[in-house]
């Protein structure tokens, strides 16, 4: 599942995704970072993200889903979450992603995250976990150059 053995970055999808245990590969990750099998990785701007989504992002769910407040809180302390707290060269990185995506007229918070959670994954040399239908997020990270190993869960 993992880049580097054990070793993931969780975009704002991935993380919805891993706390309401929305389907197979989510509910592995949940299992599995508590753990401690499981390193996971997400800027603070996914954490965020994630917390004011409402949607699992799955086309082909029609569940009610949503907010994650205690429960997101609760995945990030039980499983040691690790925020990567940038430097402000990589939030000015993420930003030039930002401006790449918005000329391309992809935007919105999910986005701005997704860059955040690129440079992140990118600079950690580790998989970077979300949905697939958020492939449209990492398109000015694939233009510059930025070679993420991409994980559906």
């Amino acid at each position: 599942m993992t880049g580097r053995p054990g070793t993931a970055v969780a975009d704002s999808f991935a993380l919805y995704r891993i706390v309401s245990g929305h389907g197979p590969g989510a509910a592995v990750a949940r299992e599995a970072a508590p753990g401690g099998s499981l390193r996971l990785l997400s800027p603070v701007v996914a954490v965020a993200v994630a917390a004011g989504m409402r949607d699992c992002w799955d086309e082909a769910c029609d569940e009610r889903h949503g907010f994650l407040g205690h429960e997101l809180v609760t995945l990030c302390r039980l499983s040691g979450l690790e925020t990567g707290l940038d430097d402000p060269g990589s939030a000015v990185e993420a930003g030039r992603l930002y401006a790449a995506s918005t000329a391309l007229r992809i935007d919105g918070p999910e986005v701005l995250a997704a860059c955040h959670a690129a440079g992140l994954a990118a600079r950690k040399g580790c998989a970077l976990l979300t949905a697939a239908r958020a492939a449209y997020c990492y398109r000015s990270a694939r233009e510059a150059g930025l070679r993420l190993p991409l994980r559906a869960l």
